[in-house]
């Protein structure tokens, strides 16, 4: 069965509310990947590439079958007949494991923050905890 090495860094980072899909899938590592930036949305983030060695986001990488990439491009409103008008791109990417992909954000970031640390896992444990108590 062929597979793909992916790259997560957002809501499907294990914890977090977009997991279950990737629930039965391999883990096969985790780390940093230099050369992107990462910016707040709200509810998810998106990341752009800097070109360079600048820049660096927290990332799972994935083991997934091509059922389960195409079901990842559903959710990041991936097209791959129509990447222009797509929400996210999926790229290729090297990784310690082989080439992979990533999603990349395929819109304006203009009024969205950067998040320097690169990490939206620890983002969320940390707007989930003063969330918690503020309402308490």
């Amino acid at each position: 069965m062929p597979t793909n090495i992916v790259a997560v860094y957002g809501t499907l980072r294990e914890g977090l509310e977009n997991h279950e899909l990737l629930a039965e899938c391999k883990r096969i590592g985790l780390g940093w990947l230099t050369g992107f930036r990462m910016h707040n949305l709200g509810d998810f983030p998106g990341i752009t590439s800097t070109h360079d060695e600048s820049g660096r986001i927290r990332v799972e990488w994935y083991d997934v079958s091509d059922e389960i990439l195409a079901a990842l491009d559903q959710l990041e409103g991936y097209d791959p007949e129509a990447p222009e008008s797509s929400l996210y791109i999926r790229k290729r990417v090297f990784s310690p494991y082989g080439r992979g992909w990533i999603y990349v954000y395929n819109k304006s970031l203009d009024h969205a923050p950067y998040m320097e640390a690169g990490d939206w896992e620890r983002y969320s444990r940390t707007a989930t905890f003063h969330q918690g108590t503020q309402s308490a």
